[in-house]
């Protein structure tokens, strides 16, 4: 791809996200919290000459009303039409017009009805609503038709109003969805609705709403959301410019803003009392994305026993129970849907749509398949498809999916990005072995490819034995040039947060390179976190996509195979003690909807030390026991009682136990906590005793006033290990502990990992050179708190400037294997292992020194070497030719390469045995 192409995509790509997750830093959210009227609005309604009805139109269209304003009946039809509350009785008045009355029965779901009604009217408005009708009803030719008529109908000039600018657009619309649409009526429906909003009418509501939602539909909200926030500015109880805006949140994992859309929403009146229909389906749609497919079942439930035939909502339902496994109640509501609207394909878009973002691809495929059959001219159902089989790895099936979407609609910015990279895709170069088909730009990216199937190849073979599983398929690895790229790439998946992304088939990985931080986000061992990737792989594959989250990140983190980071082991420790681990119903919520910052990381963390707790405490198998219930489509709370045995809050408090006990071997819950040893300290001034007699005594009286105040309430299922995790802690006064004190306390404790800290830290052994004394102490340190790599890195600094630099290798193995951005310590092993002729130990360090920096010569020089020395001259060869690539200009590369391949018995090219 030239740098030029790849900048436009990507700034196509920057253009959506911004527009949607960047307001909040670079302008109003995305759903604001309220809305100020237009100026323009307010010196129209103050003006003198309007006459007290005028007023109370113009009110009624801009959303200012008052309920005395409603005492029209006319006028509450508007109102209500607008707050799309057409459940409101006032539209069962048959003095009102038969164009509103029939939008309002649209609206319910009685497509036919609407359509008799309007039988025999003229009009551009009512041909427009005709052609609305039949669409809904199943009768595309003929609302075809009726959009031609009103479409014509506009060119003759017949209505040049903003409503019938309005009817035209929205014509337009429904012969795009029923007949397919010439590229340029796209521009035209923008065209025709600037030019009525500056010609006509520039503070009507409705052109700018209209061009909101047109906008949207084709994935621009770098323009849509501005101009669905003036149309709220001219009209705040605009439902529909909410509804947009919720849903636009909900498409960009902003559950907050689609939260508050369907509060407002709610709060629309006429009839405010009882939830919004817009808002249930705002709500629905959220808690699907969310993974909480049953609060978006009983939520829509609700609606539909009030209105049941809402032909979206009917959609959405079954689309709930379709990643509920529910395969009967799916076809239950599609069939009423199709009673309703028959022939319709939005049922099967939304279950197409719902079931591909849980990764039921062969499902969803099947399902956009069908949708497409019904409205093979509709763009929608066409590029869910497209981006469902890049996120299977099937390009050509994407690729014909989306040139068909162009086709139909070449204003659509997804459609448009995702086609030019599926075919910048096309050029990249492919390498295979028995379980992956590895993909790469060519160029000198190739040095990275070259040395990825081997190593990739052992990997399958581990975890593939881990979980007794293997997919049925290659599968494809997608190695991104750059950062940008790869942000091409996976913009729109959900949960991606690092250089690489599954989707199951499919995992996408950036090259670890150092460069501009927008271009590149530096070194990393590529290995380590495919193995984390290629776990979701696999365990995807296991269960058909159905793993809970935690679990399939647990299970990833488990065998990235590094031990736990210092900082990590502290917080679990610190939220063990206080009783704040996540229970099995917060740690998923965790992952999708994180309330404080740090939530999601501590997710991954406590899944996979809780599927520590699940390896020895059932066994091996249990994982693998547990995956297969999710397979066989049995929710997480069935599935644990009937692979482990236990209910998941027996699970629960046993893991909760089994914690402590590993909290006390990492060294962070030493007994007696340095604390109570400082209370030794405390005791022998009679001041401060007295201080934390008091500090014990309010602490009681604080308990008990908890204890008093919770008597006689009903209990509620344990989420800690204790309710006195829930007892505030004793504030005890400051106190210093000074040398003399320490060393007495070391004495009588020297096991006691506090201390030995406090007692390094003191040394400043940093700076100071190491004797036996400070040496035994680090060691003792290590040994009583071995999660905390500080001793390593003092020992290992020390030990390579002493006389015997070997001693280093332990410690520097410690620093190595928690090292994931820098290769340091692993070039240090490499030549340390080299000297002391340990070949195939300073070939691994190599390798993984390589593996994060592929590109510095200097790193193959070493790897080369070493391979050599340990006799592997294939892993020689490889990076051999990797020195070709980086350094063409240095003819020794060439030389070094012919003489592996005669070590290795192959055929030299004639003319090149000089040297």
């Amino acid at each position: 791809m030239s740098e030029v192409l790849l900048r436009g995509a990507c700034m196509l790509m920057v253009s959506m996200v911004v527009a949607v997750v960047g307001h909040a830093q670079q302008g109003p959210p995305l759903v604001p919290r309220e809305v100020a009227p237009s100026p323009l609005v307010v010196e129209a309604l103050s003006v003198d000459w309007l006459t007290p009805d005028e007023r109370a139109d113009m009110r009624v269209r801009h959303g200012t009303w008052t309920e005395e304003d409603l005492e029209n009946p006319l006028r509450r039809a508007e109102a209500a039409r607008l707050a799309w509350r057409f459940d409101d009785p006032v539209f069962d008045d048959d003095t009102l017009p038969a164009l509103i009355r029939a939008e309002a029965l649209l609206a319910r779901g009685h497509a036919d009805q609407a359509v008799e009604l309007l039988d025999g009217l003229e009009g551009l408005e009512a041909a427009s609503m005709r052609a609305r009708g039949f669409e809904v009803g199943g009768f595309p030719e003929a609302a075809g038709r009726e959009a031609d008529l009103a479409v014509e109908a506009f060119t003759r000039g017949d209505d040049q109003s903003i409503d019938g600018v309005l009817a035209a657009v929205e014509a337009m619309r429904v012969r795009a969805r029923t007949s397919g649409t010439p590229a340029r009526d796209y521009q035209t429906m923008l065209d025709m609705l600037g030019d009525a909003r500056d010609r006509i009418d520039r503070i009507n509501p409705g052109t700018r709403l209209a061009e909101g939602s047109l906008l949207i539909a084709r994935r621009d909200p770098a323009e849509g959301v501005p101009a669905l926030h003036e149309a709220l500015s001219l009209n705040p109880r605009s439902a529909r410019a909410w509804y947009l805006l919720g849903m636009t949140a909900v498409d960009t994992f902003d559950f907050d803003g689609a939260a508050e859309a369907a509060a407002t929403l709610d709060r629309l009146g006429p009839g405010e009392a009882r939830p919004h229909p817009l808002a249930t389906l705002v709500r629905a749609r959220s808690a699907m994305v969310r993974e909480d497919p049953d609060f978006a079942r009983d939520v829509l439930d609700e609606l539909l026993e009030v209105q049941p035939r809402i032909p979206e909502a009917n959609a959405l339902r079954a689309a709930a129970d379709a990643v509920r496994y529910d395969s009967e109640g799916t076809a239950e509501w599609l069939a009423r849907l199709d009673e309703i609207s028959p022939g319709s394909a939005l049922g099967y878009f939304e279950v197409g749509r719902a079931l591909a973002f849980d990764r039921q691809y062969d499902e969803a495929a099947a399902a956009l398949k069908e949708a497409i059959r019904r409205r093979p001219a509709w763009p929608a159902p066409h590029i869910e498809l497209g981006l469902l089989e890049m996120q299977t790895g099937r390009d050509e099936e994407a690729l014909a999916a989306l040139q068909v979407a162009e086709q139909l609609d070449p204003y659509n910015a997804r459609a448009a990005f995702s086609l030019f990279l599926l075919e910048e895709l096309q050029d990249f170069e492919i390498l295979e072995s028995d379980h992956f088909l590895l993909k790469y730009k060519p160029g000198d990216d190739e040095v990275v490819a070259a040395m990825m199937l081997p190593p990739l190849e052992r990997m399958h073979e581990d975890v593939a034995n881990r979980f007794q599983h293997e997919p049925d398929r290659k599968t494809v690895i997608e190695l991104m040039p750059d950062h940008k790229f790869f942000s091409v790439r996976i913009t729109g998946m959900p949960r991606i947060h690092t250089v690489a992304a599954c989707t199951g088939p499919l995992i996408a990985i950036e090259v670890p390179r150092e460069g501009p931080p927008e271009k590149h986000l530096g070194l990393f061992d590529w290995l380590k976190v495919l193995r984390h990737e290629y776990t979701h792989t696999i365990t995807l594959s296991q269960t058909r996509n159905r793993i809970p989250h935690w679990l399939t990140e647990a299970a990833a983190v488990s065998m990235e195979d590094v031990p736990r980071k210092y900082m990590v082991a502290q917080e679990l420790a610190e939220r063990w003690r206080r009783g704040t681990l996540f229970d099995l119903e917060e740690i998923n919520w965790a992952f999708v909807r994180p309330k404080q910052p740090g939530d999601r990381s501590l997710a991954y963390a406590q899944g996979h030390w809780m599927v520590e707790y699940m390896n020895e405490r059932f066994g091996e198998s249990a994982l693998v026991r547990l995956l297969g219930r999710y397979f066989e489509g049995v929710r997480e709370g069935d599935a644990m009682p009937q692979a482990l045995g236990v209910s998941r809050e027996e699970f629960y408090e046993g893991f909760l136990d089994w914690a402590g006990a590993q909290v006390a071997e990492w060294g962070l819950d030493p007994q007696p906590s340095l604390d109570e040893l400082a209370d030794r300290v405390r005791e022998r001034d009679p001041e401060q005793l007295a201080q934390l007699e008091d500090a014990k005594r309010r602490r009681l009286e604080a308990i008990a006033a908890m204890i008093s105040g919770e008597a006689g309430r009903a209990t509620e299922g344990a989420r800690t290990r204790s309710d006195a995790s829930r007892w505030p802690p004793l504030r005890r006064p400051p106190v210093e502990i000074d040398d003399q004190t320490l060393a007495e306390l070391l004495s009588e404790q020297p096991d006691h990992p506090d201390l030995l800290e406090l007692t390094l830290r003191r040394m400043d052994v940093e700076e100071a050179d190491l004797g036996d004394e400070t040496r035994g102490l680090l060691e003792a340190y290590a040994t009583a708190r071995p999660v905390d790599p500080y001793p390593h890195r003092i020992l290992a600094r020390a030990l390579l400037d002493s006389e015997s630099p070997s001693d280093a290798i332990p410690h520097l193995e410690e620093l190595d294997v928690r090292s994931e951005f820098e290769n340091t310590f692993a070039l240090e092993l490499a030549r340390l292992y080299r000297a002391e002729r340990k070949p195939a130990e300073a070939l691994a360090a190599a390798e993984r020194a390589a593996r994060m920096n592929p590109y510095d010569p200097a790193n193959r020089e070493l790897a080369a070497a070493a391979a050599v020395e340990a006799r592997a001259f294939e892993s020689a060869r490889r990076h051999i030719r990797a020195l070709v690539v980086l350094e063409p200009d240095q003819p020794r590369h060439a030389r070094r390469l012919e003489a592996i391949e005669r070590i290795m018995g192959n055929p030299v090219p004639a003319g090149n045995d000089e040297g």
